[in-house]
C-alpha cells in the first residue's frame, strides 16, 4: 500500500525508515512540489522540538502527535529562534521535523558499512578556543577552562563568562581606547560581548577587530570568516561591519555575515531589524528573511528571500542544509573539524544533501548521516576524508585495500 505523506514524516520522525524507504522519500521530496512545502512548513516545529528529549524511544504515532503540536505553534517558532541561540537553552537535541532523511535509526541496523569499523580514533569536533591579542602583537590564548577573570596582554581586564563567553569588566572604565583582536582557528568557535553589549559569535577560521570602547559617532569593527551577531541598539551610533572593503551599516538587529577569504561570495543574512549591505559601489538594504549574496568574481549582488535558519544554526551548535552541494558542506566541515576533503570525482561536488546535525557529533557520524541519503561514501585516513561512490568503497572493503 502506498504511504500517504503524513505517514512518511510518522515514521521518519520515529526514525523505522529502511535506506529503500529512505531513498523513496527523498525521490518524492525531489520530484513533487507539494510534499517539499509541507515538509517545509513542518521545520518551522524545529526549535521546538530541539527542547524535547530525543534520546528517548518514540513510537509512530507518539512522533507524529508530537511532530503536529509544534506544528500548530510555528508562529512560536521566529520568537523562540533568538532565544535558542541566546544560550539560554540548557540542552539543544536534534529537531525531529526536517526536510529529508538524515536522522540515525535508533535501530542501529547495519545498512551501510559504518565509519566506525575504520581502525583509528574517531575524530571530535571543534571546541570553545580562541586567542586574544593586542596592538603590539601579544597573545593570550582562552579556552572554556580559563579563568574567570582575564587579564589580556594590554591590561584589559574581561570577564570569562562559561555562559556568556567572554565580556569586559564593566565595573572598570578604560580611558585609552584600544585595538584588540580575537582569532578563532580552524576547529574552534567562541562567543563574546562588545564594550556596547553587543553580542558576537564567531565561527572556525574567523577572527574580529574591535576596540576596548567605542568613540565617536560609529562603533565599528573588522571581521574576516564567519560571524553571528546581536548588535545593541543605539540609534545615535550607527553600527558598522567591515569586511575587506564591503561592509554592513546597523542600527540594532540580528545577522549573521560570511565572508572567508577562500570563497567566492560574501553572504549577509537578515534574521531581525534592518541592515545596508554594501560594496564599494552598491548598497543593499534588507527585511528579516532576506540575504544578500556578494559575487567577488563579478561585484555583482543578489537579493534573495531565506530560511536564515539555515545561515545561523552553527551558532546554536548545529548544522542545518537544505539541498546544499557537497563541496559547500565539505568546505564547512573541514574548518569545523579540522579535516581535509578529497573528492575522488569532481561529480561530487555538487550532490546535494538536506538534513541537520549537531556539532557536537564526531566527524564519523555526521558523514554516517550524510551517506544515508547520498549514493556516496566517505574514507578517512588520518585526517583526510575521500569522498568516493558507496560501490566503490564496498569493493575497497571487500579487497582488503
Amino acid at each position: 500500500m502506498k504511504k500517504t505523506i503524513e505517514e512518511w514524516i510518522a515514521d521518519y520522525c520515529a526514525g523505522t525508515l529502511t535506506r529503500e524507504e529512505g531513498e523513496q522519500l527523498r525521490q518524492l521530496l525531489l520530484h513533487d512540489p507539494e510534499a517539499r512545502r509541507f515538509f517545509r512548513d513542518a521545520r518551522e516545529a524545529e526549535s521546538l522540538m530541539r527542547a524535547l528529549e530525543w534520546d528517548r524511544r518514540l513510537d509512530a504515532r507518539e512522533a507524529w502527535q508530537r511532530c503536529l503540536a509544534a506544528w500548530k505553534h510555528r508562529r512560536q517558532v521566529r520568537r523562540l529562534r533568538r532565544w535558542v541561540l541566546s544560550g539560554v537553552a540548557a540542552a539543544v537535541a536534534v529537531g525531529a521535523i526536517v526536510t529529508a532523511l538524515w536522522i540515525y535509526p535508533r535501530t542501529e541496523r547495519a545498512v551501510l558499512p559504518q565509519l566506525a569499523e575504520v581502525e583509528q580514533p574517531s575524530i571530535a569536533p571543534g571546541e570553545l578556543k580562541a586567542v586574544l591579542s593586542d596592538e603590539s602583537g601579544q597573545r593570550l590564548e582562552i579556552t572554556s577552562a580559563s579563568s574567570s577573570r582575564i587579564v589580556a596582554p594590554d591590561g584589559t581586564v574581561l570577564v570569562n563568562d562559561s555562559l556568556e563567553g567572554l565580556r569586559y569588566d564593566r565595573s572598570r572604565t578604560e580611558e585609552q581606547v584600544k585595538w584588540q583582536t580575537l582569532s578563532v582557528p580552524v576547529g574552534g568557535e567562541y562567543r563574546f560581548a562588545l564594550p556596547d553589549g553587543t553580542r558576537v559569535w564567531v565561527n572556525s577560521a574567523s577572527e574580529v577587530r574591535f576596540p576596548t570602547r567605542f568613540a565617536g559617532d560609529l562603533r565599528e569593527i573588522y571581521m574576516t570568516g564567519e560571524v553571528y551577531m546581536e548588535v545593541a541598539h543605539d540609534a545615535r551610533h550607527p553600527f558598522v561591519v567591515h569586511t575587506g572593503e564591503k561592509l554592513v551599516r546597523v542600527l540594532g538587529t540580528t545577522f549573521n555575515l560570511a565572508a572567508y577569504p577562500d570563497e567566492q561570495e560574501v553572504v549577509a543574512t537578515l534574521v531581525e531589524g534592518s541592515v545596508e549591505f554594501c560594496d564599494r559601489e552598491k548598497c543593499v538594504r534588507l527585511q528579516p528573511g532576506e540575504q544578500a549574496v556578494l559575487d567577488e568574481a563579478t561585484g555583482r549582488i543578489e537579493k534573495r528571500e531565506v530560511n536564515t535558519a539555515l545561515y545561523t544554526s552553527w551558532a546554536s551548535g548545529m548544522f542545518e542544509y537544505e539541498n546544499m552541494p557537497l563541496e559547500d558542506i565539505a568546505r564547512q566541515l573541514s574548518r569545523w573539524y579540522d579535516v581535509q576533503f578529497v573528492f575522488d570525482d569532481s561529480a561530487f561536488r555538487s550532490h546535494a544533501f538536506t538534513g541537520v546535525v549537531k556539532r557536537t557529533q564526531t566527524l564519523e557520524k555526521v558523514l554516517s548521516l550524510i551517506e544515508k541519503t547520498t549514493n556516496v561514501s566517505f574514507e578517512i585516513t588520518g585526517r583526510t576524508v575521500h569522498i568516493k561512490r558507496t560501490e566503490d568503497a564496498a569493493n575497497t572493503l571487500r579487497s582488503g585495500n
